[in-house]
């Protein structure tokens, strides 16, 4: 039995969509054409113009501000580049970001500042992930070109309301970028308010490598991609237009009715684990309304969310983990560590984001494994309550210093 719960990682490509790809692999090969080129690069151009339309109009946007490109990380790139570019020669080099973006954005944020002399701030957030609106506003008073926020975060299933801070962006004459690629189709979003949206394919059952940026008609952006006028000449180079078609079904078919059947099922998941397991916490909005609805995100006490991943994969069940051992960055996850989870205890984090292929059944025969895994695990492990406590009263009194980190020693108790 293999079960899929990392749906907020990649999501399967649903069949309609597969099926709607098919032909501009086997026939329709052309690049997108004009009126006077061949018929096959007309039907590409007549595809690619109707997938735009469909993005568009599910973002509220204009298909004229919609720009395909590979994916979330690109999206965030030209967005957050793109703007910075477009002002290298002005003397204001000032952007702010949530201080739980996704890496794509705060690794481009490192890179300006590296090679471009720009400088950046993030904006704190509180223990379940909502960005600080006072600190926001002190931020803002310093004048940056670009504000981005994620609206869904990929980690702990926040979801933002923007609508106070997308105007308040405004009121101080800051560009907002939107990072909505994990609750595209999934939430609610007006894209004709804020000035740059992100969106991507694998998250709704699309292809990979596929994905989009909204760009508003007033925004100046230099592109990233050149060796062409393609996208409204903000991205060169030949189309995907398999993936963009992909991408544009996908759209389509993901309904309300979905979203419903993933928070349901991701409800029953929730209250069965709370009958099964002890000694966990939920990481993210406790107001299940302001969460991704497909998404739960956890922290185990006591154990390694690795550990757990590991154990689980074998057993047949993926999950995803925000474990610092789970990443190549080998580091806390800085999403955990924004919402104020000290170190040592969010190495026990999980995440299990359900999609419309998952059942009860399913659910029903995770869970019981789940429960094994981390009570195996506990029995192994050294760490315990007694343990915590002796050891964040060493933490407190100075015995051990912030700069240690769980894999160093720890001074001896008298």
């Amino acid at each position: 039995m293999k079960v899929f719960l990392d749906n907020n990682s990649s999501s399967k490509v649903s069949e309609t969509v597969v099926k709607a790809m098919i032909p501009y692999f086997t026939d329709i090969v052309s690049p997108p054409g004009s009126e006077y080129g061949i018929s096959a690069g007309i039907e590409a151009k007549e595809a690619l113009d109707e997938a735009r339309r469909v993005i568009a109009e599910k973002l509220n946007a204009d298909p004229d501000e919609i720009v395909f490109t590979s994916g979330q990380t690109e999206s965030n790139n030209l967005a957050i580049k793109g703007v910075a570019f477009a002002n290298l020669n002005n003397e204001n080099k000032y952007i702010i970001a949530s201080s739980v973006s996704h890496f794509s954005v705060l690794d481009s944020l490192e890179s300006l500042k590296k090679y471009f002399g720009f400088e950046y701030d993030l904006i704190k957030v509180d223990s379940e992930g909502f960005i600080d609106r006072t600190h926001l506003s002190e931020l803002l008073a310093k004048n940056p070109l670009i504000v981005s926020i994620p609206h869904g975060n990929q980690e702990i299933g926040t979801v933002e309301d923007l609508e106070d801070i997308i105007a308040l962006c405004h009121k101080f004459n800051s560009l907002i970028h939107i990072e909505a690629s994990y609750s595209f189709c999934k939430v609610p979003l007006d894209a004709s308010k804020p000035d740059l949206v992100t969106v991507t394919s694998h998250l709704i059952h699309g292809p990979k490598g596929v994905g989009a940026l909204k760009i508003g008609k007033k925004v100046k952006i230099v592109r990233l991609m050149d060796g062409g006028l393609q996208e409204n000449k903000k991205r060169g180079g030949t189309e995907n237009i398999p993936g963009i078609v992909g991408f544009a079904t996908a759209v389509s078919e993901y309904t309300p009715e979905i979203n419903k059947y993933t928070q349901e099922l991701r409800d029953y998941l929730w209250e069965n684990l709370k009958k099964n397991i002890a000694n966990f916490q939920l990481t993210g909005a406790v107001d299940k309304t302001k969460r991704l609805p497909n998404h739960l995100s956890l922290v185990f006490n006591y154990v390694e969310g690795e550990s757990i991943l590991l154990h689980l994969d074998m057993l047949g069940f993926m999950i995803a983990t925000g474990s610092a051992c789970s990443s190549k960055r080998l580091e806390a996850s800085h999403v955990l560590t924004a919402i104020g989870l000290p170190t040592e205890v969010s190495h026990g984090s999980v995440r299990i984001a359900v999609s419309q292929y998952n059942t009860k059944e399913e659910i029903d025969a995770f869970i019981p494994e789940l429960a094994k895994v981390i009570k195996r695990l506990r029995e192994m492990s050294p760490v315990n309550a007694e343990f915590m406590k002796e050891y964040f009263e060493m933490k407190a009194s100075g015995k051990i210093h912030d700069e240690h980190d769980h894999h160093d020693e720890i001074e001896e108790h008298d």
